[in-house]
């Protein structure tokens, strides 16, 4: 009977060695998974992050190329007046010269 005591006990407190490494296991575990999810949760919002500075620069370079047409488009207006202005100072001048 003292044996059978004797390896009850040895018996419980190896399962409770068991359930702490258990319980450590899971612990850590649980801390990983943590760990992962917060650092996916960075990389998600530093993507989120990017891809609104992306859009933001995609924003700007539109409004930049509409500047720069519109830009482009005044420039060939005030180049189409004075090629006008200069035929009509030809004109006028030839005319002068000729009177």
């Amino acid at each position: 009977m003292p044996e059978d005591f004797q390896r009850t006990s040895e018996m419980a407190a190896s399962l409770q060695r068991l359930r702490k490494l258990s319980d450590e296991r899971q612990a850590d575990l649980r801390q990983q998974q943590q760990q992962h999810t917060d650092e996916s949760d960075d990389a998600q919002r530093r993507v989120e992050d990017l891809n609104s500075r992306d859009d933001a620069l995609d924003r700007r370079a539109e409004t930049a190329d509409r500047r720069d047409e519109e830009q482009g488009k005044r420039e060939a207006m005030l180049d189409d007046r004075q090629t006008a202005l200069d035929q009509r100072e030809q004109l006028l001048g030839t005319t002068e010269r000729d009177h």
